[in-house]
């Protein structure tokens, strides 16, 4: 059955992602509009992946058959710019058509709300309530939209690119070397865009739209990078950066080739913001992130705010709070620049960081860490599983036998285990996908690894 879940909707395309799929989800969208009286008026984009543009042409047709005009956009583009255009354009909903940086063969539709927020919960509730019920849909021809004038082409790249330079204190030194991988998404434009306005020395890789993406997902894992880390080594180049195929994940790897956590990214551009740019306001992270952030706003006495796991929460409460950061490991939000997660916005920050400590990136991280007093290590580990229920209801009667000492279990999203030693652990099931996911952060790797290994043993022998 079609669902609306954190995401947005996702699917193999030919089986559950189809022409019939898509028009019904858009019928629904059609619905809301009308029974919320939102602006009759929506903004469409499309990523690299196959059809894409196709299926936002598709989706065209059922918006103006109920007289809804449709702003198209010219080009591929990244979900952050879509976000973007959608606040710009002031319009309720927006529909972004990607699977983002799931396998080649799945494609998607994301849907942004107000101000190009993720979807905010009330409109997911709607869609709850009318999708099921969507059986048929209306179409009118794309050619016929157009010359009634529902339909209009637009670029927004230059004003996007644009109100990302105004987060801008410092300049940028022309001087820095880096890589950049679009892994043959949709962050290409944009990439090509901000190299052109501030004259940058970056080398841009993958830029051809490939929609079978090497046969592996445009997603920006060290395990996807392994070339790509041994070019950034070999170039000697700064800082190394990728984002996955719609250009909201992102992937850095420092002048020594280590590879940057989303956790420490957000951290420090968090960190520099508040320490050397003066600015306010909180952080907000979701349940699986790290404590690094927690002993950074301990230390200069600013908010911290922490919410379920997606990142439609984290946009609501950076909204409702006012936040200058919002974070989860695989995605990181700046006030100023767009409604959700960015990997544009990264790239462009970390370069303002290098500029203005003219040190290694290796170095600002480990003096920030030492700042703070942070040593803990993190790890993520994700796994297949068929016996999803048996293993909440055991969790839910049990605790599982740990070396250390358990002082607390939260279940704010999954199940957190927090240990005596200030370390803690975290057992959840994917919001988009069918996994599991252990997270934890210990003194040291060995502790890490031999805890997601228990985690793992426990989990598979539960019957």
């Amino acid at each position: 059955m079609m669902k609306i879940g954190t995401s947005g909707f996702r699917g193999i395309i030919g089986e559950e992602y189809t022409k019939d799929a898509v028009c019904k989800i858009v019928e629904c969208t059609c619905k809301i509009i009308e029974k919320q009286n939102f602006v009759r008026k929506v903004v469409i984009g499309y990523d690299n992946r196959f059809m894409s543009e196709i299926f936002a042409r598709w989706a065209s047709e059922v918006f103006v058959s109920h007289n809804i005009h449709v702003i198209m956009c010219k080009k591929s583009v990244s979900s952050p710019l879509l976000s973007f255009a959608g606040n710009y354009e002031k319009v309720d909903l927006s529909l972004m058509i990607t699977a983002s940086h799931n396998p080649y063969m799945y494609n998607g539709i994301k849907i942004f709300s107000s101000h190009g927020q993720d979807l905010e919960l009330y409109i997911e509730e709607l869609y709850d309530k009318y999708l099921p019920k969507i059986k048929n849909y209306k179409v009118l021809d794309f050619d016929e939209g157009e010359k009634r004038g529902l339909i209009e082409y637009k670029d927004y790249s230059n004003e996007f690119v644009q109100n990302m330079l105004k987060l801008l204190k410092f300049k940028i030194d022309k001087n820095l070397k880096t890589l950049f991988d679009c892994m043959n998404g949709s962050s290409v434009s944009v990439i090509t865009s901000l190299k052109n306005a501030l004259k940058l020395n970056v080398e841009i890789l993958n830029t051809n739209r490939d929609a079978l993406f090497n046969l592996k997902g445009p997603i920006p894992t060290e395990e996807n990078l392994t070339k790509f880390k041994k070019y950034a080594i070999e170039q000697k180049v700064d800082f190394a950066f990728a984002t996955d195929g719609d250009g909201d994940r992102v992937a850095v790897y420092d002048e020594k080739g280590n590879y940057l956590s989303g956790n420490e990214l957000a951290s420090l551009i968090y960190y520099f913001a508040i320490k050397e740019k003066g600015l306010k306001g909180g952080f907000v992270k979701n349940y699986s992130f790290s404590t690094l952030i927690d002993k950074i706003c301990d230390k200069y006495n600013k908010d911290l705010f922490e919410t379920s796991i997606g990142f439609k929460y984290i946009s609501q409460k950076m909204i409702d709070t006012n936040s200058l950061v919002g974070a989860e490991n695989s995605g990181i939000e700046v006030k100023g620049n767009v409604y959700t997660k960015d990997g544009l916005v990264v790239y462009l920050l970390l370069l303002e960081i290098l500029s203005f400590y003219k040190k290694p990136l290796s170095k600002i991280v480990e003096e920030m860490k030492s700042d703070v007093g942070f040593t803990l290590k993190y790890r993520e580990y994700s796994f297949n599983v068929k016996n999803k229920s048996k293993i909440i209801r055991t969790l839910q009667k049990e605790i599982p036998e740990f070396k250390k000492e358990v002082v607390k279990v939260g279940h704010l999203d999954g199940f957190k285990y927090y240990f005596k030693d200030g370390t803690w652990a975290l057992v959840r099931f994917s919001g988009t996908e069918e996994l599991l996911r252990l997270v934890c952060e210990q003194k040291t790797k060995k502790e890490v690894d031999e805890l997601i290994a228990f985690l793992k043993d426990y989990t598979d022998k539960i019957e």
